[in-house]
């Protein structure tokens, strides 16, 4: 709350009115000070002991309620892991034929596709154009919908060295630049 940059170790994840914040150990104090504890519990590195779950410390006030916990690693992990595998695809070449063909196969106007992706209308029409690339995520959408394959998976070319015949993963500068 106050914004102090903290270790992730000493950070606080309240909620606050239906909002998840991640407070500092001194923000948490002056939250636990004002309201009324209903369940506490100790929290010791990543292993949480007391009568509140997983969620540590429960507290309310008249209508607000305020939930704290450590926040857990194993949620930013698979979000990484997530965003590795989406970095693993690569749209195709021809996406925006691709699109604007299946689009008209199926009669929907871009504005009906527009509202099946829920994307602006303006978005599909720079998409089907050529103008803008898709997101790997708006991209998985478009598949579904339209019934189609705009990504594929993502290999890294083999690039041999004649000199010395050994076979490396990417390219220098000069061999891009001949």
């Amino acid at each position: 709350m106050c914004g102090t940059e903290i270790a992730e170790r000493e950070a606080r994840k309240v909620l606050v009115d239906n909002a998840t914040l991640i407070v500092c150990p001194r923000c948490y104090e002056k939250l636990v000070k004002s309201r009324r504890i209903e369940s506490t519990s100790i929290t010791a590195g990543r292993k949480s002991i007391g009568l509140a779950s997983s969620a540590g410390a429960r507290v309310s006030s008249g209508s607000r309620s305020i939930a704290s916990s450590r926040p857990q690693l194993v949620v930013s992990q698979r979000r990484r892991t997530v965003r590795r595998v989406e970095e693993n695809y690569e749209l195709v070449d021809d996406y925006a034929e691709r699109i604007r063909r299946a689009r008209e196969r199926l009669g929907w106007s871009q504005k009906v596709l527009a509202l099946k992706v829920k994307e602006s209308e303006n978005t599909i029409k720079r998409i089907e154009s050529g103008k803008l690339r898709p997101t790997i995520e708006l991209a998985r959408k478009l598949e579904e919908v339209l019934s189609i394959k705009l990504l594929e998976p993502a290999v890294d070319k083999l690039i041999s060295d004649e000199e010395s015949g050994s076979v490396r993963l990417y390219a220098t500068l000069g061999e891009v630049v001949n």
